[in-house]
């Protein structure tokens, strides 16, 4: 899909997020009320979900929109996890109105922000195919913040890439944890529907992609990953009758007769 071809209301919101994601609070990212609760917060996301997934607008959009896009759900995912712990929503809260008192920005602890910077570096020796430290990366930041899914889905992703096929497992375990603490997050699923058919589990994966695409119907990996497990059970398939009785009846030639 073009970015043409999406309404514009949904474009200008996507342009609001983007021009205010820097200064607005969690609350505001989420489009609701600092006394919204647990269900609030649960509706707020799923919509939040449906209109602003990067996947939601097919594979093939624009590349540098998909990646505004990305960078957007991840605040928004952030914000959804945070405000639905209980103490950690409170210790955000107290920040919060002491930042609003004294003209301050809201401050980030040391350790969550050596956490980010550790992801970050993940992020990038992944990028480059470097598997090992980007484990060792994101090991550290979720050490330093473990409640934070995104870390321990990215560690997921790295270790399913790990040469050796016994620490390939652990990925199902990482993977876990990040469902574990957003559980409503379609793209954590789709990763566990890519480690299962990376191990050769076809029946588990396609739970999974299917998971995911109740969450998110165009979500293009969980699409690719259904179309390959459809593609190679055809391949494995005995042949069926009629294509018996045709290879009967029209023999294959010999190369040379």
């Amino acid at each position: 899909m073009n970015i043409d071809q999406i309404p514009k209301s949904i474009t200008d919101r996507i342009e609001e997020y983007d021009r205010n994601l820097d200064r607005w609070t969690y609350y505001d990212l989420l489009y609701i009320t600092r006394n919204a609760t647990s269900d609030d917060i649960k509706k707020a996301y799923r919509k939040l979900v449906q209109l602003m997934h990067p996947d939601r607008y097919g594979i093939d959009l624009d590349s540098d929109y998909k990646a505004k896009l990305e960078r957007i759900f991840n605040e928004i995912n952030h914000a959804y996890n945070l405000l639905l712990d209980e103490g950690e929503r409170i210790k955000y809260d107290q920040s919060l109105y002491y930042a609003e008192d004294h003209g301050q920005p809201l401050k980030i602890d040391k350790e969550t922000q050596v956490a980010q910077a550790q992801y970050q570096r993940g992020l990038q020796a992944l990028q480059k195919k470097e598997v090992i430290p980007a484990i060792e990366f994101f090991k550290s930041a979720i050490n330093l913040d473990p409640d934070q899914p995104q870390y321990h889905a990215r560690l997921a992703m790295a270790l399913s890439n790990h040469p050796n096929p016994r620490v390939r497992k652990d990925a199902i375990a990482a993977c876990k944890e990040a469902i574990k603490l957003n559980q409503e997050n379609p793209d954590f699923h789709a990763l566990m529907g890519k480690i299962h058919h990376k191990l050769g589990d076809l029946e588990s994966a396609e739970v999974c992609y299917r998971r995911a695409l109740s969450w998110t119907p165009q979500h293009g990996l969980a699409r690719q990953g259904l179309a390959a497990i459809n593609e190679e059970r055809a391949a494995k398939a005995p042949p069926t009758l009629s294509e018996k009785l045709k290879s009967f009846f029209n023999p294959k030639k010999k190369p040379g007769k």
